[in-house]
């Protein structure tokens, strides 16, 4: 396994780390991509990406963590696109430049959180990708959810010294959305917009139509969603559940601070990602050029 630094982008102001596997070991299997979680840098919240993109190389697949636009070591771009549509374009260059300098010319998009809306985004509207992965992604509340979080309010609320916390994370969200946007900023609430319920099932149908493996992770802490039957209730259409895998890690907070849940969402992730597109590792029988290589050998001759 290797690494090394990547700048790209239509401003040349993104910046990225590429792990790939030895030259022995080259895949012709989609590339990861992997970037921001909020503010956090490419390295991932407890440097989740770094771990797994170094478990992918080891494994045979090419994996690039990168900043978006603005963040952490990559330049803002200077135009007036929303920061959606800017982390859009920052995903989908990332794919172009590897297409274009590693000649990889599929991918799968990694997101946690809100670097779920870029990458629900593209695996969307883009066909060079053919797998996703979703951590803490759209949720939508169902009778079920409601009922569990009654009886967990419940059970929490009575336990000395929890009361706090519980007005804490639940009421104060809950007052957040009935107040303006000034006064959630207030209390210090990041609150998330999903799109609608409708408009997420047409999303879903266009992805499996493609043939896109898609897996879902939702972890404890997840926006909106307690248990694992709510995403089959949400949904309401067994086709698509057919089509997708689901993961609910219990034991992980939604920044995988415990070392054992961080690497078992690792293991959960490339054990997908290796049952999908395992076969292709290593079927490739020369190395594509690397363009920037080549440029390089040619000035030093």
């Amino acid at each position: 396994m290797r690494e090394r630094a990547l700048t790209f982008g239509s401003h040349e102001g993104l910046v990225g780390i590429i792990s790939e596997p030895d030259q022995a070991q080259f895949t012709i299997a989609p590339a990861v991509l992997l970037f921001n979680v909020g503010l956090n840098h490419h390295v991932g919240p407890h440097r989740l990406n770094v771990e797994l993109a170094r478990y992918l190389a080891e494994r045979g697949f090419v994996a690039l963590r990168f900043d978006l636009s603005g963040l952490g070591d990559s330049e803002p771009r200077k135009d007036d696109r929303s920061d959606t549509e800017r982390a859009i374009l920052d995903v989908t260059e990332a794919m172009d430049v590897l297409q274009e300098r590693k000649g990889i010319q599929s991918f799968i998009v990694v997101g946690l959180c809100s670097g779920v809306d870029p990458a629900h985004a593209v695996a969307v509207n883009d066909s060079r990708v053919k797998g996703a992965v979703f951590i803490d992604g759209y949720a939508y509340t169902t009778p079920g959810y409601f009922v569990r979080e009654v009886a967990d309010h419940v059970a929490r609320i009575f336990v000395p010294g929890n009361y706090k916390r519980w007005f804490r994370r639940r009421i104060l969200p809950l007052i957040a959305r009935q107040v303006t946007a000034e006064g959630a900023e207030a209390l210090g609430i990041f609150d998330r917009t999903f799109p609608p319920i409708a408009q997420f099932k047409n999303d879903l149908e266009t992805m499996l139509a493609r043939r896109v493996q898609i897996l879902f992770l939702y972890t404890r802490h997840a926006y909106f969603f307690n248990h694992r039957g709510q995403f089959a209730r949400m949904i309401g259409a067994k086709s698509l559940m057919c089509g997708v895998e689901l993961e609910h890690q219990l034991g992980a907070d939604h920044v995988f601070t415990p070392v054992l849940e961080r690497a078992r969402a690792v293991r959960t992730i490339a054990n997908f990602i290796e049952r999908h597109f395992g076969a292709e590792v290593g079927t490739s029988t020369e190395l594509p050029r690397d363009r920037a290589s080549a440029m390089s050998t040619t000035r030093r001759a």
